[in-house]
């Protein structure tokens, strides 16, 4: 399926934390990472990757960004008011940005791609039987991701 064009507006639970998604997405992964375990209180995670130039933040966006890990690192974003997990953006080189949105940010996630792996699967809470391929440890997850995310950018 390709990948359509979204124009959407997205927010936390609160509504207090907005931004607009206006691009392609370039990947969409199953992350069972213990971060995303952690801030969104669920098994594992539906996240959509766009360029971060697709992903517009109002210019007095009140999200707080934080990094769990060295860099490089996804900057995570949370909202001050609910503690909702936001949006969150990584660097890849000076010029390389990614932005990372959770599927249940998006309105109308008919629009997006089907999740294509789970990713960082060892720290499944339970096993997920579907067909998509599986990646278990730190370096098989990133770099399944990064594969997900450079091919189909460079498809298009």
């Amino acid at each position: 399926m390709q990948s359509q064009r979204l124009n959407q507006s997205c927010s936390c639970r609160c509504g207090e934390c907005r931004f607009d998604v206006n691009g392609v997405p370039l990947a969409r992964f199953l992350c069972h990472c213990t971060i995303c375990q952690s801030q969104y209180k669920q098994p594992f995670v539906d996240v959509t990757v766009f360029w971060a130039g697709a992903v517009a933040l109002a210019p007095d966006h009140k999200i707080a960004f934080r990094k769990y890990r060295p860099p490089p690192a996804l900057q995570r974003g949370t909202c001050p008011s609910c503690g909702a997990p936001v949006v969150g953006f990584l660097r890849l080189a000076p010029f390389v940005r990614l932005a990372f949105v959770a599927a249940q940010k998006i309105p109308d996630q008919s629009r997006l791609p089907p999740p294509a792996a789970h990713i960082f699967y060892h720290r499944r809470v339970a096993d997920q039987s579907d067909n998509l391929p599986k990646f278990s440890g730190y370096w098989s997850s990133e770099l399944a991701a990064v594969k997900l995310v450079l091919g189909n950018a460079l498809q298009r």
